[in-house]
């Protein structure tokens, strides 16, 4: 009875916390000012440990969403939000040991979360790596990339089922999408982008267009579509998240009328919180 009366009280006081740092968020970010081209229709933010396994990508199947952090994986049901399983040490130990300790961002296919891993910040090595969707626990599947394609690591990954391929890009000005077999990761070939992308943090595919995330460096956070048979670049909407977030990574779903839901991660590591937000272009 004392170890249950204990834990009780813990889970108390965690919740009283988390309630207070919620708070602090909104008030924060009361007075942003409203995105353009877009309609925030929804909001779920993660704080302390939810905040460390939520950091850095997602990606969902259309009932969960999944997270990375640097070193760690969760899985959250996509209606209430909540992650309720995680892997605390998802890098295999075999990556581990050539200096790999970043997973960036996620892709959602046949069963498997596909992940961005990278070892920061030399990004000498570069690979994809296969993580089970029930259990997050890694596959035993991995493929390494090309070096001279990821000069700066491989922060985003994103799945194109339709045309079985996987797509990564620079992280820096990108010039051009690269193209790999979703069969053995080997390069298809490369697609010339109409212009370069800065600081791209996480895209994910819909309808034909690649949706994607960037940090650039003010506080107006744009997304951008990518024409993946063209390479064509245009500007989907414009954000603007304050000087305390990072952006991070995004992931797309269908709501109830077949229309995209650009949701996006990002991390606010001075207050220990992120925003997953859910924003609506169709109006």
């Amino acid at each position: 009875m004392i170890y249950g009366t204990a834990y009780v009280i813990f889970k108390k006081l965690v919740s009283l916390i988390a309630a207070v740092m919620l708070l602090i968020v909104g008030f924060d970010e009361r007075n942003l000012p409203a995105p353009e081209g877009a309609e925030i229709i929804g909001k779920n933010t993660y704080v302390l440990f939810d905040y460390q396994v939520s950091s850095q990508g997602v990606t969902n199947d259309g009932e969960y969403f999944y997270f990375s952090g640097n070193e760690h994986l969760g899985k959250a049901d996509m209606e209430s939000g909540e992650i309720f399983l995680i892997n605390t040490n998802a890098i295999p130990e075999e990556l581990q040991a050539k200096g790999c300790n970043h997973i960036g961002g996620l892709s959602y296919y046949n069963g498997y979360v596909y992940a961005a891993v990278e070892d920061g910040p030399d990004y000498l090595n570069s690979f994809i790596v296969l993580y089970n969707a029930d259990t997050l626990e890694f596959s035993g599947t991995y493929y390494e990339l090309p070096h001279e394609l990821h000069i700066e690591g491989v922060p985003w990954c994103a799945v194109d089922t339709e045309r079985n391929y996987l797509y990564t890009a620079e992280w820096s000005n990108a010039t051009v999408l690269n193209v790999f077999s979703l069969d053995d990761m080997s390069l298809v070939k490369t697609i010339p982008l109409s212009e370069k992308i800065d600081r791209i943090q996480g895209a994910e595919l819909f309808d034909g267009k690649l949706y994607m995330s960037c940090d650039e460096e003010n506080d107006m956070k744009r997304i951008f579509t990518l024409d993946v048979e063209t390479g064509e670049v245009e500007v989907c909407f414009v954000r603007n998240i304050g000087t305390v977030f990072e952006a991070e990574g995004l992931t797309v779903y269908a709501d109830e009328n077949g229309d995209p839901v650009i949701c996006v991660l990002d991390r606010g590591e001075r207050r220990a919180s992120n925003n997953l937000t859910f924003y609506d272009i169709t109006g």
